[in-house]
């Protein structure tokens, strides 16, 4: 595999995890999101987000389903990124 392969494999890895993410936040929801997440209660220029980045930020984990969400999500990146890049 090229460099230009394996950089397209990185990028398509990036975008899919982002839809990913955004899936997960959808079938959540905004309500069970705030009760397994907690979110920064500080706004300022550089931490402000918009409709997209709210939909994706789901906060820091705070109860074990936020946990379980949490692990849940970031190893199935992980493992199908790791696949996905790394096995031809």
């Amino acid at each position: 595999m090229n460099e230009t392969e394996q950089a397209a494999r990185i990028i398509t890895t990036f975008v899919l995890s982002m839809g990913f993410i955004y899936i997960i936040a959808k079938i959540l929801g905004e309500e069970r999101k705030s009760q397994w997440f907690r979110k920064r209660t500080k706004s300022n220029l550089f931490t402000r987000r918009g409709f997209v980045g709210d939909t994706w930020n789901f906060g820091v984990p705070y109860r074990w389903q936020g946990f379980t969400v949490f692990f849940f999500m970031y190893g199935i990146i992980g493992v199908v990124g790791y696949l996905f890049i790394f096995n031809s």
